[in-house]
């Protein structure tokens, strides 16, 4: 690996990257080839870690667990949080080229609360450890960095920027990769909850969900347009058993929709002529359904995009605002700070969000961290608390009751 990634990267911009990155986080970080083989490190290993490695775990135990998470890693196309077998949190990011993994970094470990006495407990009971030494790595417990959510999701954030530039030449793939399954997981959410029900959705909800993404494409609103759409899917699929034909089916008319949609909101009836014959064209022709679904997304951006250049109400600021809301929704966001990103005063830019998006600036921010929680609700390893706070929220009560007013159900009762 090492010839191959320092053929393609200078290994001075390799070590200077992440050396750096160590001394900002003081976190070990090692390079590793496709086999899980250390190619360089930079900062020690805890003394909680290195009692493990001579007496609990086997090295190779850690080479193939590392190796494991930068294959996974691979699949998302991004930074990967993941744990290890001695319960302490790791991230992992993918070098990649022509779609082949030639080595991942590794960063870490760290906790993302407070160690207690379960965390060596629960070791000691499945190693069997002896008392003596569940004692001694009791005692260095406290060598492990504690990094709450919130920094561990910036720290994510930081480690896909500082080295996606490292192979651009993967970004866009990997990037599709991606948005593909972040769009499967938010269909699978939305599945999962309609099993949930007692009672199976009306065709009559099925017509107003058609209704409310017709109605929100108009606003310039990309991020809720999609989320629409992808539970209009999931509604398909959970009717229909999974069936592609039917999707096929319910894509069709909608692409039919919302091109008449579109020319009524402006755009060129030439420009959304040729667009609809395409698209159309490609829905008759996709065999694979993650491809399909990912491809009503692409009409959906389309249309809007044509749309919206043909009329100016200010949804370049808004748009832009948008775009900045969902990079930094679990930060500390108030209607300011994106004014002043976009170059407007905030009370003009308060008028025109509302008039163009359809709701307040706090409505729309409160639903973005909203739709982003849903999918860490499916990871039973988050409190309510954790995970508030990681999506920007003050406190978990106050988190509830935005989620129940935006979803209908609590949070935890959307978990479970």
């Amino acid at each position: 690996m090492s010839a191959s990634i320092f053929s393609l990267v200078p290994e001075a911009r390799v070590k200077d990257i992440l050396s750096n990155l160590q001394s900002f986080t003081n976190l070990a970080i090692q390079l590793i080839d496709s086999s899980g083989q250390l190619v360089m490190s930079f900062g020690q290993s805890t003394s909680y870690c290195s009692i493990l490695k001579k007496q609990v775990f086997d090295q190779n135990t850690c080479f193939q667990l590392h190796k494991n998470a930068g294959r996974y890693a691979q699949t998302l196309g991004e930074a990967y949080i993941f744990t290890c077998h001695a319960n302490l949190n790791h991230i992992a990011f993918p070098l990649i080229l022509d779609q082949e993994l030639l080595g991942s970094v590794i960063i870490g470990p760290f906790l993302m609360d407070e160690p207690d006495s379960t965390l060596v407990s629960d070791l000691a009971e499945r190693r069997n450890l002896p008392p003596g030494l569940a004692l001694e790595l009791y005692d260095e417990l406290g060598s492990v960095a504690v990094l709450p959510p919130a920094k561990v999701n910036q720290l994510k954030k930081l480690v896909d920027h500082l080295l996606s530039p490292l192979l651009p030449g993967e970004r866009a793939f990997l990037l599709q990769n991606q948005q593909k399954m972040t769009q499967q997981a938010r269909i699978n959410e939305t599945i999962q909850v309609y099993k949930g029900e007692n009672s199976p959705r009306s065709l009559m909800f099925f017509y107003h969900k058609e209704k409310e993404l017709i109605s929100r494409l108009q606003t310039g609103s990309i991020q809720e347009v999609k989320a629409l759409l992808n539970e209009f899917i999931g509604h398909v699929l959970f009717s229909e058993g999974g069936q592609i034909d039917a999707v096929r089916i319910r894509a069709i008319e909608l692409t039919t929709l919302l091109s008449r949609v579109a020319m009524e909101g402006g755009a060129k009836p030439e420009s959304i002529y040729q667009l609809n014959s395409q698209f159309l064209f490609q829905l008759y022709e996709e065999q694979e359904l993650e491809e399909l679904c990912l491809l009503m997304q692409e009409v959906l951006e389309s249309f809007m995009s044509s749309m919206f250049r043909e009329k100016d109400k200010g949804n370049p600021y808004v748009r832009e605002a948008l775009r900045f809301m969902c990079d930094h929704y679990s930060e500390h966001l108030e209607l300011d700070r994106v004014a002043d990103f976009v170059g407007l005063s905030p009370s003009y830019f308060s008028t025109l969000f509302r008039q163009t998006v359809g709701t307040s600036f706090r409505e729309h921010l409160n639903w973005i961290r909203v739709e982003e929680s849903k999918h860490l609700l499916l990871n039973r390893q988050y409190t309510l608390a954790d995970i508030a706070i990681s999506m920007g929220f003050p406190d978990q009560s106050y988190y509830c009751k935005v989620f129940k007013k935006i979803v209908g159900v609590t949070p935890g009762k959307y978990r479970y």
